[in-house]
């Protein structure tokens, strides 16, 4: 990364409309620097120019006509410069206009039926094509001969899958893609559809040519001997990440609190990755762009990006002061902080003893997404609660994160029921547990489908049928509390419902077991719900491997918790987790007796 955006910084983004071409500069940089920014995040090109552009493949904006000196971005960076602010100009290459498109066919996303895309008049684009492939340097090269910019950001960098309608167009089939694809997978044909089992190949070639264009804008900028950053969601040295409601996203679920949190302590964690900027919206969602989102939102997106690690951005609709800014009233508050302890921040370090895995993959890849995603945000909730410091880590990144040593600061990694796992993440676990770091897994993380234990350090040598969900794990029970009256119908202590997925395992020898599942009994009437015994399933079991500790409850307690919100649920899950995350000088290791884990805990200390 370029020297100076190495440190901390905060961004104000103007995302302009077509009729903004006449906005006063000055006026608008009153407004950023009174909001506490140091980088203004301007239109530049792409779907609409906003300066004249000699490139005919552009589109100038025609408002620029009652503009004095016709270039809006020449003002705004000529304007910025003279107050010491940066300039990143915004780039959209989505979509370009019908007359480009019909000069340029071979530029276009086209539909497994070799349609094109059409939104709005503008035409979608694939990043697999000549416009994104070649034509963008040009863009890039005449705004860096002209302007003193300081960056370039560029929009919707992605494969048009879907539009803003939420309609799926699917696999793109252009020509382009057709070629790469097939050089990619060895010669295979472009999926029919987006429902196929060719899906995850076609996603990692998306995800590899969006990577590869990243480094290739990068390097093409990084040619040139300014202090230049670049940022994208993928693919950059500088990353980029939307904090916003999405609301369309989620159908019937609340909204997630710790979405920001959550993305940017992912990134942080990594290590290996540039800043991030994170970029608070103003407005509810991009369907309601002049619905001001509530002031607290907008603010606490910020306050969770600047908590992580992450640079601080907040975006309007438009020129300062044309549409209702309230939303970013709290906001200014957030970003003048920042700004002010930029000294504080450029300093500032992870310092979690637990690691928490998220799910990989994005929304609405796979039907067990949502149950994956509930499970994480049950224990992310627990552990917030309990105000016990962690980090999110990505699946994705669990093995370089090892190969590297970052896994070695943490003393527990909890790992939800993510998913399958890769050889390198098992290793990679396996490796951490054997140094002495502890892992718990929940419900059905480090199984495989077939029902085989991924994991070496794991308690389980693997699991007994399919796992049970729905109505069949109705009416089960766990508790970590000794139960010896429960076949005379009478329970003590702690017992938690038992709700998503739950399964048996034949475990290792050696294993240790702590509490019991109660089986499933008849829930109605009222007269005939009891029967509930002790089954012979652990509520948790663990075992040591090597110096470390791995744990394993066998149902999924974090979707139960999200579910119930019963704090006597978040209690039966914190008993496990925090002698296993103990942060203090020494190594808290667990009892090799269950109650470690019953109402009275055994301390066991290690040097």
């Amino acid at each position: 990364m370029p020297g100076r955006w190495r440190k901390p910084f905060t961004v104000f983004q103007t995302n302009l409309q077509e009729i903004d071409a006449t906005m006063d500069v000055e006026a608008a940089l009153d407004v950023i620097e009174d909001h506490g920014a140091d980088t203004w995040l301007v239109n530049a090109g792409g779907i609409v120019a906003f300066h004249p552009t000699d490139l005919p493949f552009q589109t100038r904006n025609p408002f620029l006509a009652d503009r004095p000196s016709g270039d809006l971005l020449g003002d705004a960076v000529t304007a910025a410069e003279r107050r010491g602010v940066r300039v990143i100009a915004r780039l959209d290459l989505s979509k370009v206009a019908a007359a480009v498109a019909a000069e340029h066919p071979g530029w276009l996303f086209r539909s497994a039926a070799g349609e094109p895309q059409v939104y709005n008049a503008l035409y979608s684009t694939c990043p697999a094509g000549e416009y994104y492939q070649r034509r963008a340097l040009e863009i890039l090269d005449e705004i860096l001969d002209r302007y003193a910019v300081g960056g370039f950001f560029v929009n919707w960098f992605n494969f048009n899958e879907r539009d803003y309608s939420e309609v799926v167009h699917g696999v793109c089939h252009c020509a382009s893609c057709a070629e790469r694809f097939a050089e990619f997978s060895n010669g295979r044909a472009l999926p029919d559809t987006h429902e196929t089992t060719d899906l995850p190949l076609w996603l990692r070639y998306t995800a590899a040519t969006l990577e590869e264009l990243g480094r290739k804008y990068t390097d093409h900028v990084a040619s040139r001997d300014r202090d230049l950053a670049f940022v994208l969601t993928k693919g950059a040295p500088m990353l980029y990440s939307e904090g916003n409601n999405a609301f369309r996203h989620m159908p019937g679920k609340e909204l997630w609190p710790h979405a920001t949190a959550e993305t940017v302590s992912a990134h942080v964690s990594a290590g290996t990755r540039g800043p991030l900027v994170l970029n608070a919206v103003a407005h509810v969602d991009s369907t309601y762009r002049m619905g001001a989102e509530q002031p607290e939102h907008v603010a606490q997106h910020l306050i969770q990006a600047i908590a992580r690690g992450g640079n601080p951005s907040t975006y309007i609709l438009g020129a300062p002061g044309r549409l209702p800014m309230a939303s970013v009233s709290l906001a200014r508050t957030v970003t003048r902080f920042h700004r002010e302890r930029h000294d504080l921040y450029a300093a500032l370090r992870p310092a979690a003893t637990i690691a928490l895995v998220r799910p990989g993959g994005e929304r609405g890849r796979h039907p067990g997404r949502l149950d994956a995603l509930e499970e994480f945000r049950g224990l992310y909730r627990a552990l917030q609660e309990r105000h016990l410091p962690f980090d999110v880590v990505g699946l994705g990144d669990l093995a370089a994160m090892d190969a590297a040593g970052r896994l070695d600061r943490y003393r527990l990694v909890a790992l939800p029921d993510v998913g399958p796992l890769g050889t390198d993440t098992a290793e990679a676990l396996d490796a951490f547990v054997e140094r002495g770091g502890n892992l718990l897994t929940t419900g059905g993380g480090g199984t495989t489908p077939e029902g085989g234990v991924a994991l070496a350090a794991s308690p389980a040598a693997r699991r007994i049928g399919a796992p049970v969900s729905g109505k069949e794990v109705w009416s089960t029970y766990a508790t970590l509390d000794e139960q010896p009256h429960a076949h005379e119908g009478r329970f003590v202590g702690s017992v938690v419902p038992v709700y998503g997925s739950s399964a048996r395992y034949v475990w290792k020898p050696g294993c240790d077991k702590a509490g019991s599942v109660l089986a499933q009994a008849p829930w109605g009437p009222p007269e005939l719900s009891h029967g509930h015994v002790p089954g012979g399933d652990p509520a948790v079991a663990s075992i040591h491997y090597g110096s470390g500790v791995s744990a394993m409850i066998p149902w999924t307690i974090g979707r139960t918790y999200r579910e119930f919100a019963k704090t006597e649920i978040r209690e039966h899950l914190l008993r496990v987790v925090e002698p296993l995350a103990d942060a203090g000088s020494a190594r808290h290791c667990p009892s090799r007796s269950n109650s470690f884990w019953g109402a009275t805990m055994t301390d066991t200390w290690c040097t």
